[in-house]
């Protein structure tokens, strides 16, 4: 008779010395198993962080001995932010028991804090996720669209003439500038929100940081709105992309047409470095913004979910 695999939860805490080496290379593999990004850039950037005052915590959990599921939460805005890497098919029932347990690991951890906001992001190809959330407590409440267009050359050049003039950033000079239009644009925003030096700092020491990626657009010697491209190297499922990365106006400066004209400004950026293909992020639920990308010719291509917690496990 054939037993059933031992599942066991190996480590949950504060990531450390010890453990960082083990974690990423464990999420290196199985993003090389299943072909595409599986840890966002904030993620994986605060796990790679030595010297963070709040380091990420992490459940890891194996299966009859080896290193199959892990589950990681880091400090957002308002709360944390988790993910989830497994090794296995997710529609096996082992895959669902051990993404519970890792789930549970990590929540039995926070759940100390009073009150204690979780979000769980699942990207599109993560359909598995809604059914073990929902039993584990967490209710969908976030929907982002992955929006794209060609940048052909009539595109590219329609987006020249309709630009915002932008210069590049300059490390050293425009961090406190920078930040005050970042917070000011953000307030309100969970991941994009209430950025310090540090967190800033991290993403310009980044490998794909480069500094003229981020357009700035100045006004009398002030920046009053900034577009933040970034290049993603193609792999086995996609070309290369360019992505609007972040982009925001000052609010006194709202409603005068800037925010369309610093899209503009990315995407000619990005189709005058040899990129043909521009994607952003938006969520579901601004029409404002969806409204203004759909009028320069983007579409829907995926939309990734977040579930939020609502209470004590329930299995």
């Amino acid at each position: 008779m054939t037993q059933p695999p031992a599942l066991s939860l190996a480590f949950a805490g504060l990531v450390e010395a010890d453990i960082r080496p083990t974690l990423l290379h464990f999420c290196d593999e199985v993003e090389r198993h299943h072909g595409h990004r599986i840890l966002s850039d904030q993620l994986r950037l605060d796990v790679l962080d030595e010297t963070s005052s709040h380091p990420p915590v992490v459940a890891m959990a194996k299966v009859d001995s080896v290193l199959a599921a892990v589950s990681i939460a880091s400090r957002a805005n308002d709360g944390w932010t988790l993910e989830v890497v497994c090794q296995h098919d997710h529609d096996l029932a082992p895959a669902r028991d051990i993404i519970r347990l890792v789930v549970n690991g990590v929540t039995d951890l926070l759940q100390t804090e009073n009150p204690v906001r979780i979000t769980w992001w699942a990207r599109a190809h993560d359909p598995w996720v809604e059914h073990i959330a929902s039993a584990l407590g967490f209710i969908e409440y976030r929907r982002l669209h992955q929006m794209r267009i060609s940048l052909t050359t009539e595109i590219a050049a329609r987006f020249h003439d309709g630009a915002a003039g932008t210069r590049g950033f300059i490390v050293g000079s425009d961090e406190h500038e920078w930040l005050s239009v970042n917070n000011a644009a953000f307030a309100d925003h969970e991941e994009q929100g209430g950025w310090t030096h540090e967190q800033l700092e991290r993403r310009v020491r980044a490998p794909w940081f480069l500094a003229d990626d981020l357009r700035l657009h100045p006004v009398a010697g002030s920046i009053t709105g900034f577009c933040w491209t970034k290049r993603h190297e193609p792999d086995l499922h996609e070309p290369q992309l360019g992505e609007i990365y972040a982009i925001a106006v000052d609010p006194s400066q709202v409603g005068q047409g800037l925010g369309k004209q610093m899209v503009m400004a990315g995407f000619s950026h990005l189709a005058r470095a040899g990129i043909s293909i521009g994607m952003l992020y938006v969520d579901a639920d601004n029409t404002a913004a969806m409204a203004l990308y759909e009028s320069i010719g983007m579409e829907v291509h995926h939309t990734d979910r977040a579930y939020r917690w609502s209470g004590p496990p329930s299995i």
